[in-house]
């Protein structure tokens, strides 16, 4: 089975793309239409991401974090650059032409006032890495347990491979805090998972008519929330516990409020 080499800026990798995939020839054009559209506006999110962690690799770096998480978020940025054109891949090989990358969308870092400039950026890299890859490596992982079609699973297995590593970031920053660092983190625990949690779920996205798609890659509302919340429960707050971060309040929240 063949293999594409994928080269964005300064980042080579050996992707395991399939050349071929007889499942696609399966589809009808509407399918495969909408396939495409999914993979394509993945592909403009992933690039977004890669922005995001241009910003967390400079605050780490200007801020004398450890070694090791300045250069996993450098590798972080380029990782996100090679999801984009991953993505952008996948989108043409549905499409049967080759596409464009999609247009670049608008990165806008939370500006949570009220918060100390050192607490802003712990928020910004606990938000990013340890909340919203944390959520995207659930997302991805039950995509993957739904997929079939070879280049979808190959693909998919690629993006979560690294979103696993990028969300180690946020929580290795998160262990580096003093008390003091801690005790101030603590008021913006819920509204930093409830945030994080609305703009995933509120996200506009382009959802397959035909939710058999799933096999594909594509989400559904349902696969979408499912990850959602196994992540929060099974992941975010059995790791915060893990820091040492009070989770009380958070559960009760949860509790309250989850579907």
């Amino acid at each position: 089975m063949a293999h594409h080499e994928v080269t964005v800026g300064m980042a080579t990798a050996q992707r395991r793309l399939p050349e071929l995939d007889g499942t696609i020839e399966e589809l009808g054009a509407t399918d495969r239409g909408e396939l495409a559209q999914h993979w394509l506006s993945r592909s403009a999110s992933e690039r977004r991401v890669a922005d995001s962690f241009v910003v967390i690799h400079r605050t780490l770096s200007e801020h004398q974090a450890p070694d090791a998480l300045v250069r996993l978020a450098a590798r972080a940025v380029e990782d996100e650059y090679r999801h984009a054109e991953l993505a952008r891949q996948v989108a043409s090989r549905f499409q049967g032409a080759d596409l464009p990358s999609p247009p670049l969308l608008q990165l806008k870092v939370p500006e949570h006032q009220g918060a100390s400039p050192a607490l802003k950026r712990t928020l910004f890299i606990v938000g990013q890495c340890a909340l919203n890859e944390t959520f995207a490596s659930a997302v991805l992982e039950a995509s993957l347990e739904a997929a079939t079609g070879p280049l979808a699973k190959e693909a998919l297995r690629e993006l979560l491979a690294d979103e696993i590593d990028h969300a180690r970031i946020g929580w290795a920053h998160l262990a580096t805090l003093d008390a003091p660092g801690r005790a101030e983190f603590q008021p913006w625990l819920i509204p930093l998972v409830r945030d994080n949690l609305q703009m995933w779920r509120s996200t506009p996205r382009d959802y397959p008519t035909n939710p058999a798609l799933v096999s594909q890659g594509a989400l559904t509302t349902e696969l979408l929330e499912g990850a959602l919340q196994a992540a929060t429960r099974e992941l975010v707050v059995p790791g915060l516990q893990h820091l040492g971060i009070s989770t009380d309040a958070l559960a009760r929240w949860l509790e309250q409020t989850q579907p």
